[in-house]
């Protein structure tokens, strides 16, 4: 794994444009998966009269569905490309809002919640990942920390926006307004972005001193197929290390975040409270975002992101202390500072260890295994209310599956095993710089490679 020490975030106005697009998708993602639960569930329920709980209920098997959208979407990036599911997914995701705001069963609530977590979970976090991986090989972290960015945008405002639309419009015209919006965005997505910078016109992590020839490369990038299928993946030990690893963490940070306030009011605070904790989480958040990919790129992303599960270990040590402002402050930017570091981090060593061309195909595999992992938290927390009345022994839990995923991150090889090992490969080939991959005994194959 090449590790990159320039922490400029020099990327060129086509590069910033892509980290924008980028932040937009993770900012969609976190909306339909996590805010939007804040207030979906609160109008509809005012709206019919249905038991919030029950709505709420739904959202579990809905994030199953995500898995099922990631499987779905992961392999569609393989065939045809970041672009072409993006644009699909961002129109068909506007088609399911505007139905969603004219339902009136219960029943449809649950179809609605379920095809949002199945298109957002596809498209809105591997489609931003995918092409972080394209556009900045060298630079992915760095770029990851700012695209992360988006997710805590969505913390800080989502709710609010959407609460906003639902009192002056209703939620039927808010939800219409808001589909009409994406899918304007899915028709603005084909005349914005491009898979690769090649096809741009420009270079990969914006260095024109790579010594490239922008044409021949895409022809090339476009008849490679990888040699990593499906059933080569299941048997890789570090495909099992990556997404079970990283899919350890993912839960912990979902069980801390989903739950915070209500952890916030229990141990005696006021709501009031509670949410303006939430707040200072969502701006800790977009300062996190940064401070872990500038991290990853000035370390690498397996040093930086055992720092990371070590101090997700600490924040979990601090909420299991009480009645202590200082401390709940403490945690409070803990917990947002590590929020949006483990959607950046699991995206940045799939791309190390798998490569810039095998990125694809390893992260169709490896994103659905993590959210399996990561949609299991509730059930931890559930079983800890259910028995114990409180939420300490689920953290005292996530401690111990903390502690299993830095085990497991710690053996992920730290070797690319992607393109820079394929036969006809020259190591001394490789610029200093480590940009010039050598495609040029990769058979002709007739799948479409981004």
């Amino acid at each position: 794994m090449v590790m990159a020490t320039n922490t400029k975030s020099n990327f060129g106005s086509r590069g910033w444009s892509t980290i924008i697009f980028c932040m937009l998708m993770y900012y969609n993602f976190a909306a339909w998966t996590a805010d939007g639960l804040n207030i979906f569930t609160r109008a509809y329920s005012n709206l019919h009269g249905w038991d919030a709980g029950t709505l709420l209920s739904y959202s579990t098997p809905a994030s199953w569905i995500g898995v099922l959208g990631a499987l779905v979407f992961g392999q569609t990036i393989v065939k045809r490309g970041p672009l072409f599911v993006a644009i699909f997914g961002l129109i068909a995701q506007g088609i399911v809002c505007i139905w969603f705001g004219n339902i009136q069963t219960e029943f449809e609530y649950a179809i609605a919640i379920s095809l949002l977590n199945f298109f957002a979970t596809g498209f809105g976090f591997i489609v931003p990942g995918t092409i972080i991986n394209n556009w900045f090989p060298r630079k992915k972290g760095l770029a990851l920390g700012w695209a992360t960015m988006g997710m805590g945008f969505c913390t800080a405002t989502f709710v609010a926006l959407v609460s906003f639309l639902y009192s002056n419009f209703g939620v039927s015209m808010s939800m219409t307004i808001i589909g009409l919006l994406m899918i304007v965005a899915g028709v603005v997505t084909y005349f914005w972005i491009k898979d690769t910078p090649e096809m741009a016109g420009v270079f990969p992590d914006n260095d024109p001193t790579c010594q490239e020839d922008l044409e021949e490369v895409i022809k090339k990038m476009e008849a490679y197929k990888s040699p990593f299928t499906v059933s080569k993946l299941l048997k890789d030990k570090d495909m099992w290390l990556i997404a079970t690893g990283y899919g350890c963490i993912w839960l912990v940070t979902i069980g801390i975040v989903s739950q915070y306030v209500v952890r916030l009011i229990a141990v005696g605070y006021d709501e009031t409270f509670a949410l303006q904790m939430l707040s200072l989480v969502a701006i800790f958040c977009l300062l996190g975002s940064y401070l872990w990919g500038w991290l990853d790129t000035k370390l690498g992303t397996k040093k930086a992101s055992m720092i990371y599960v070590v101090s997700y270990v600490l924040t979990l040590a601090l909420l299991l202390m009480r009645g202590n402002l200082l401390i709940t402050l403490l945690t409070s930017v803990a917990v947002g500072s590590g929020l949006a570091g483990i959607k950046s981090y699991i995206t940045s060593m799939t791309s190390g260890v798998f490569g810039r061309y095998d990125f694809a195909a390893a992260n169709r595999v490896i994103t659905p295994i993590a959210n399996s992992i990561r949609a299991l938290p509730f059930l931890i927390m559930g079983l800890s209310m259910k028995y114990t009345g409180e939420l300490d022994m689920a953290y005292y839990v996530f401690i111990g599956v903390d502690i299993l995923g830095f085990i497991l991150i710690s053996r992920i090889t730290t070797e690319c095993k992607g393109a820079l090992n394929l036969d006809g490969y020259d190591p001394e080939k490789v610029s200093e710089n480590g940009c010039n991959v050598n495609l040029s005994n990769l058979k002709i194959g007739n799948h479409r490679r981004i």
